[in-house]
C-alpha cells in the first residue's frame, strides 16, 4: 500500500508533540519555507519561488486536540486547499487588493488593506491565535536563528509575555527521521537524478562543454524522468571545479574529468548524488585519487547501521582515505541528511563532532569529494536508507570511474 501524505502529516505531528512534551514547549512555530511545508503540508510560493522571508507561519500545538494553524496573507492563502489534513487557515491583509464581488467569502471577507508592516500584521495574528488557544505564557519554539533582526523584534513586541526558544534543534530532530511517504519521494528523486546522468553521458564527447552537458541534463529530466525539474546541477569539465550557475563553454579535452553533482525535485524533496567520468584515459594521479576516495566511500557503506554515532563513521573513514593514497585529504564532513533543504545538505552531518546516531528511517547522502587545482573535481556520492540491520543504497549507477 502506497503511503499517503495525510499519514505522513499525522506521523510528523505525533513525533513533534512528543518532542514538545519532552522540551516543555507549548507550541512550535515554523517560518522558513522548508519547515513551513514540513509542518503544514503546503508549500508557500512566496517563500519557495519568490524567496520572501517572514511571510507565513505554521503553528503546531503540543495539545493534540488543537489543529495546526496556517497564518498567511490573504492573496497567497487563496491557493491553500480547503481539505489540508489537520490544519486551519488564518489570514492577514497584504498590499495586493483582493475583491469578493460575488460574495463567495461571506462573513470571512474583510476587504481591508494592511495598516502596519506585513511582518507586524503576521505576528499580531500569531499573538491572537496563541491567546485563543490559551497560550499566554510559557515556552514557544520559533525559528529565531533564521529570522532577520527586525522580524525578531516585531515578534517580541507583538507577543509579549512568552519565552521564545530556538526551534532549530526540534525541527532537525524531526526531519532527520523520514516517514514512509517521504522515503517514497526521496527514492524517486534519486532514481530521476540517475536517469538524468545516464541519459546525458550518452552524448558526451571530446569537445563537450559544461554548458552543453548541463543543457542535456535538464532536457533528459524533462523527457525521461516524468518531467521532474533539477533542484541543482553542479557540472564541471576539466580543471574548473568551482560551483557556478553560468556554465563554462570551454570544449572538453582528452583526459578531462567530468563531474555531476546533481539533485532532482520530487514533491519538494531533493536528491543529492554525484558521479565522475573521464574523457578517455585517466592519468595515474587521477586513478590514485579516485581509488582512495572509493575505498573510503565503500567503507562508509559497510559501516552504516543503527546505533552507530555519525562521528564514529567519520573518524574511521578519514584515516582510511589518507592511508589509501591521499595523505593530505581533509574534509569537514563525509555526508549529511537528505530531504527538504533547498541547500541540498541538511543536518545531521557525518562530522567529527556529530553525536547523532544512525536510526532506521534516516536517508543519508554519503560523499567523498576531492577538488584539486589543475586536476578538477572527483566525487562519489550515494543516497542510503538506514534499515534495521544496515543500510540500503538507493543508487543503481556504478561507482567506478567510467571512461567516456
Amino acid at each position: 500500500m502506497v503511503p499517503s501524505k495525510a499519514e505522513h502529516l499525522k506521523n510528523v505531528a505525533a513525533r513533534a508533540r512528543a518532542i514538545m512534551e519532552k522540551e516543555n514547549v507549548k507550541a512550535l512555530v515554523a517560518s522558513s519555507c522548508e519547515n513551513f511545508y514540513y509542518l503544514s503540508g503546503h508549500p508557500s510560493t512566496f517563500m519557495y519561488t519568490l524567496r520572501m522571508n517572514e511571510v507565513a507561519l505554521a503553528v503546531m500545538f503540543r495539545d493534540p486536540s488543537r489543529r495546526t494553524v496556517i497564518i498567511m496573507n490573504e492573496f497567497e492563502a487563496a491557493g491553500v486547499p480547503t481539505d489540508l489534513p489537520g490544519c486551519e487557515l488564518r489570514t492577514y491583509p497584504t498590499w495586493v487588493d483582493v475583491d469578493d464581488p460575488l460574495g463567495l467569502r461571506g462573513g470571512n471577507y474583510e476587504g481591508r488593506r494592511p495598516v502596519n508592516h506585513q511582518v507586524q500584521e503576521m505576528f499580531g495574528l500569531l499573538g491572537q491565535v496563541l491567546a485563543e488557544h490559551g497560550i499566554g505564557g510559557g515556552r514557544v519554539a520559533v525559528e529565531l536563528n533564521s529570522m532577520r533582526y527586525p522580524a525578531v523584534s516585531a515578534l517580541r513586541e507583538a507577543v509579549p509575555g512568552l519565552e521564545f526558544t530556538e526551534a532549530g534543534a526540534i525541527l532537525t530532530e524531526l526531519r532527520a527521521l523520514k516517514t514512509p511517504w517521504e522515503i517514497v519521494q526521496l527514492r524517486k528523486s534519486c532514481e530521476y537524478a540517475e536517469i538524468g546522468i545516464a541519459e546525458t553521458i550518452k552524448g558526451i564527447r571530446v569537445g563537450s562543454s559544461a554548458a552543453e552537458i548541463a543543457d542535456a541534463f535538464r532536457l533528459a529530466l524533462l523527457t525521461h524522468a516524468d518531467g521532474s525539474s533539477s533542484r541543482f546541477h553542479m557540472i564541471s569539465v576539466g580543471a574548473h571545479f568551482a560551483p557556478t550557475h553560468i556554465f563554462d563553454t570551454r570544449p572538453g579535452q582528452p583526459g578531462d574529468l567530468i563531474k555531476f553533482d546533481v539533485g532532482v525535485d520530487v514533491a519538494g524533496y531533493g536528491s543529492d548524488i554525484a558521479r565522475t567520468f573521464v574523457l578517455g584515459t585517466p592519468s595515474d594521479m587521477v586513478k590514485r585519487i579516485y581509488g582512495a576516495l572509493r575505498a573510503g566511500h565503500d567503507r562508509l557503506l559497510e559501516l552504516i547501521e543503527p546505533g552507530l554515532p555519525m562521528k564514529r563513521a567519520f573518524d574511521e573513514v578519514m584515516p582510511l582515505i589518507r592511508r589509501s593514497g591521499l595523505p593530505n585529504y581533509n574534509r569537514g564532513h563525509l555526508g549529511h541528511s537528505a530531504g527538504l533543504s533547498l541547500a541540498a545538505e541538511e543536518a545531521p552531518f557525518l562530522s567529527p563532532s556529530e553525536e547523532t546516531v544512525f536510526r532506521p528511517g534516516m536517508v543519508i547522502c554519503l560523499e567523498t569529494p576531492y577538488y584539486g587545482y589543475g586536476v578538477g573535481s572527483i566525487m562519489i556520492e550515494d543516497m542510503v536508507l538506514v534499515t534495521d540491520n544496515g543500510c540500503e543504497r538507493l543508487n543503481k549507477l556504478s561507482r567506478d570511474l567510467i571512461t567516456l
